[in-house]
């Protein structure tokens, strides 16, 4: 009998071509009996979630998320998330000249600390 591939075994698991990944209780992967995960583009209902539990909850405790909302996503999905697309302040875009000019100053000063010239 031949070894079916990995990917063929994933293939059958999921459905509409979503991909996920196992994890167990603790939310550590490797559990046959765990809850399987999503993976890739999150959804704008997926963000809704993420925003109103953030909103109900505060930042932080990444990993209650899928717990108290049934979100399919990790943790680490969920804050990368929030950090790098969802929070209110965040600022994307050109920098302004004024923004140029302290991020100059800032590097002559530290050099190359760009997390703590991000606090300024």
């Amino acid at each position: 009998m031949m070894r079916r591939m990995k990917k063929e075994i994933e293939d059958e698991m999921f459905h509409d071509g979503e991909t996920g990944l196992q994890l167990d209780d603790e939310g550590y992967d490797g559990s046959a009996c765990g809850v399987v995960l999503k993976k890739g583009p999150w959804t704008s209902a997926e963000d809704d979630i993420l925003v109103n539990y953030v909103k109900k909850n505060g930042e932080g405790n990444w990993n209650a998320v899928h717990k108290h909302t049934g979100l399919l996503r990790c943790g680490k999905s969920c804050r990368l998330r929030w950090a790098n697309h969802l929070r209110p302040n965040l600022k994307k875009g050109t920098f302004t000249a004024q923004e140029e000019q302290l991020i100059c100053e800032l590097h002559a000063k530290m050099g190359n600390k760009w997390a703590r010239m991000a606090s300024f």
